[in-house]
C-alpha cells in the first residue's frame, strides 16, 4: 500500500491557463507538501520542463491551452524525458483523447470539475512508480556497498586463512626435515671423522677399497636423504599453488595427497592413523583446497588429542561411494566438541583454543571451499567418545 507521504517534497510543474483554477489548486497542492512550479500555457511549460526537468518530479496540465496544447506540450516533452509522470485535467472524456493519451504514456487523468481527493489519488497513483524505483535503486546501491564489504572481509578471512595455513605447513615441513637433516649431518660427520683419523690404510689396496665402499655408501645415503627433502618441498609447494584448476580425481587419491603432508606428523605424536579407503567414483575437485580441509581437520584433531593427552590416541579417516556422491568421515577419540559450541563452530572467528592463538578461521573456511566452492555439505557430528567430520562431495558416475 503506497502512502500519502510519497507526495511530500515533490516538484510539480503544473500547466493550467484558467488563473483561479490555476491558483485554487495550486494552494491544494501545497498542502499535500508539493513544490509547484506554475505555467499559463503549453508553450511556457515546455520552455520550463526543458530548463529545470531534472528538478520536476511530474507533470500535471490542462489539455486546452493557447499557444500550444497539452497533448502537443506532452509529445514535446516526451522527446525529452520518456518516462516523467504526468496527469492531464480535461472537462472532456473522448475516445481519440483517450487514445493520444494512451500513445503518450499518460498515468492518469481527471475531468473538471476536479475532485481534491480523485486529484490526490491520481497524484499518489502517477508518482509511484518513480518513487519505488528511487527507493529501489538507493536499496540496490547499499546493498551493492555491503556485497563489496562482505566480499572485502571474504579476502581477509581467506588471506588470514591462508596465512594460518602457511604457518602449520611450515611447522610440518621443519619436523618432516629434521629427521632427514640430522642423518644427512650424521653421514658427513662420519665421513669427516674417518678422513680426519685416518681410518683407512690408503697404501694398500685393500685400505683404498674400503675406503672406497664407506664413501660411496655414505653418499649414496646423502643422496638420498636430499630427494626426500626435495620430495617433500614439491608436495608442499603443490599445496600453495594457487591456480584454481578442476583435477578429475577419486578422494582416495586426494587424501593420500593430504597424509604425506601431515602423517609423519601425527605418527611421531603416537597418533594412530586408521585408514579405510573404499571410494572408486571420480569427482571434479579443486584437490589443493580440498587438501587444505582435510589437513585443517586433521590438524585439529591433532592438537585436540595432544591437549586432552588422550590415551590410545586414534584417528579414522574413511570414504564410500554413495549413490551420486563420494562421502568422506574423519573421525578422532579427542573427547568431542560441546553440545552448544557444536554449531557455532564453522562460523568465522569462533575457536575453542583462543587461550593458545586459535585464529578461528579454519574450519569456516573449509565449510565455504566445500559448501560454496564445491557444492558440496561439511558438518560434524559428536559420536561415541570424539568427533566425526563428513564430506560429501557430488561424484561423476
Amino acid at each position: 500500500m503506497i502512502d500519502k507521504q510519497v507526495l511530500k517534497n515533490i516538484t510539480v510543474l503544473y500547466v493550467e491557463d484558467e488563473f483561479v483554477i490555476q491558483e485554487g489548486i495550486t494552494e491544494t497542492l501545497d498542502l499535500f507538501g508539493i513544490e509547484v512550479i506554475s505555467a499559463q500555457n503549453g508553450q511556457e511549460g515546455l520552455s520550463i520542463f526543458k530548463t529545470s526537468h531534472k528538478k520536476i518530479d511530474l507533470i500535471l496540465t490542462d489539455i486546452k491551452m493557447p499557444k500550444l496544447d497539452g497533448l502537443n506540450m506532452i509529445a514535446e516533452i516526451r522527446k525529452v524525458s520518456k518516462d516523467i509522470p504526468v496527469v492531464i485535467t480535461t472537462a472532456h472524456q473522448e475516445t481519440n483523447f483517450l487514445m493520444q493519451s494512451i500513445e503518450l504514456n499518460i498515468s492518469a487523468y481527471i475531468l473538471k470539475p476536479i475532485d481534491i481527493y480523485k486529484l490526490e489519488e491520481s497524484l499518489i497513483k502517477a508518482i509511484s512508480p518513480k518513487v519505488l524505483e528511487k527507493s529501489l535503486i538507493e536499496k540496490n546501491k547499499k546493498l551493492e556497498i555491503e556485497i563489496k564489504i562482505n566480499e572485502e572481509k571474504q579476502q581477509i578471512i581467506e588471506t588470514q586463512s591462508r596465512f594460518a595455513a602457511m604457518g602449520e605447513m611450515i611447522s610440518m615441513i621443519a619436523h618432516q626435515w629434521r629427521q632427514p637433516l640430522a642423518s644427512i649431518g650424521t653421514a658427513s660427520f662420519n665421513l669427516k671423522y674417518k678422513l680426519i683419523s685416518e681410518k683407512f690404510n690408503l697404501e694398500t689396496q685393500e685400505g683404498r677399497k674400503e675406503q672406497s665402499l664407506f664413501f660411496s655408501h655414505k653418499l649414496d645415503e646423502i643422496e638420498f636423504y636430499v630427494q626426500n627433502l626435495t620430495a617433500t618441498i614439491d608436495d608442499f609447494k603443490n599445496f600453495f599453488k594457487t591456480d584454481k584448476v578442476l583435477i578429475h580425481t577419486t578422494v582416495d587419491n586426494t587424501i593420500k595427497h593430504s597424509l604425506k603432508l601431515i602423517q609423519k606428523d601425527l605418527e611421531s605424536n603416537n597418533i594412530e592413523l586408521v585408514l579405510n579407503f573404499n571410494s572408486k567414483n571420480l569427482i571434479n575437485i579443486y584437490q589443493n583446497e580440498i587438501i587444505h580441509v582435510i589437513i585443517n581437520i586433521l590438524k585439529n584433531a591433532q592438537e585436540k588429542l595432544l591437549e586432552n593427552k588422550t590415551k590410545n590416541a586414534k584417528i579414522e579417516i574413511k570414504s564410500q561411494d554413495l549413490a551420486n556422491s563420494i562421502r568422506l568421515d574423519i573421525y578422532d577419540n579427542g573427547g568431542g566438541i560441546k553440545k552448544d559450541n557444536l554449531d557455532v563452530i564453522f562460523e568465522p572467528y569462533f575457536s575453542t583454543k583462543k587461550e593458545k592463538n586459535g585464529t578461528g578461521i579454519g574450519l569456516y573456511m573449509s565449510k565455504i571451499i566445500i559448501e560454496k566452492n564445491h557444492q558440496g555439505k561439511l558438518y560434524a557430528t559428536n559420536i561415541k567418545d570424539g568427533i566425526n567430520f563428513s564430506i560429501i562431495l557430488h561424484s561423476m558416475i
